[in-house]
């Protein structure tokens, strides 16, 4: 999935997730617990994403 111009993706059968830049550099991983609350990690991610956006200036498509 796309957040702030970044792609996101779950490593399987855990809730981490790599978070890439458009050239495909891995520049996070974020471990967001075994809770099962899908939709608040991605309210999380969200967030992230919009500060790693601003950090690495990338722009949002």
């Amino acid at each position: 999935m796309k957040i702030s111009g970044l792609s996101v993706v779950q490593i399987p059968h855990s809730q981490s997730y790599g978070v890439y830049t458009p050239q495909g550099i891995q520049i996070a991983q974020v471990w967001m617990g075994q809770d099962g609350q899908l939709a608040y990690d991605l309210v999380a991610l969200g967030y992230i994403c919009k500060a790693l956006a601003k950090r690495w200036d990338i722009k949002a498509k």
